[in-house]
């Protein structure tokens, strides 16, 4: 016999996680449903944790547990592996931040797949994978633009954690920046610059003036919860 229950309430029948009575959330990358997640925020209890998305129509909100987005989703829960939203109509969401794949277990999760290596060449600029090698020239180029030009080029917004600026999320690169060749992505957390922590907007714009004549630029990336390493030569 099948019980013709509410959808809502039978997700609400569900045992860690897994649903039960032929309930199955829709697995996605929020592309078809015009959410992306740009970062999150794990804490100790998970109804204190916070996922930061954009939705379609380009607002960027941070959203808790029970929360509803502006495109009225519902918040129903948020892990290190997905964001857990309910539409208007009741149909359940698994969003995750990156392309998601099913483990031999059956669980959903991130891909696992290791990347082919990324090379771009272009006349004073070379990149294999996060190591970036560009000439004086090519370096001295950028530099002659307006600044304020090349930071348009991404979207950077402060990343607080517990009240407090740990770095800047970026998002809206523009494909062929100096951002995206570099290795850059939409949701990274750009943490520290030759070692040096972007703890306040002042300090993050004279440092970034500072590096008009650097030879070499370290950058720290913390990108889907793992901290990344994107090195800069200049010869």
């Amino acid at each position: 016999m099948r019980l013709n229950l509410p959808q809502k309430l039978l997700w609400s029948l569900s045992l860690g996680g897994l649903p039960v009575l032929g309930v199955e959330p829709t697995k996605t990358d929020g592309e078809d449903i015009g959410i992306a997640i740009m970062g999150t925020i794990i804490q100790s209890k998970s109804e204190d944790n916070v996922a930061l998305i954009k939705e379609k129509n380009g607002v960027v909100v941070a959203v808790k547990k029970g929360l509803t987005t502006p495109g009225q989703f519902v918040v129903m829960s948020i892990n290190d592996k997905y964001l857990e939203i309910q539409d208007p109509k009741g149909k359940v969401y698994w969003v995750y931040r990156d392309k998601f794949a099913v483990t031999q277990s059956g669980t959903p999760g991130p891909s696992t797949s290791v990347p082919a290596s990324i090379v771009i060449k272009e006349e004073g600029f070379e990149r294999n994978d996060n190591v970036v090698k560009m000439t004086e020239t090519y370096r001295d180029k950028i530099v002659r633009e307006d600044l304020s030009k090349i930071l348009m080029q991404a979207t950077a917004e402060p990343f607080l954690e517990n009240g407090v600026i740990v770095g800047f999320l970026v998002s809206q690169i523009d494909e062929g920046s100096i951002f995206q060749k570099s290795g850059i992505k939409d949701g990274d957390i750009i943490t520290k610059i030759n070692d040096q922590e972007l703890n306040s907007i002042a300090n993050s714009v004279k440092l970034l003036q500072s590096l008009k004549g650097a030879k070499q630029i370290e950058v720290d990336i913390k990108r889907a919860g793992q901290m990344q390493k994107i090195r800069v030569e200049i010869n």
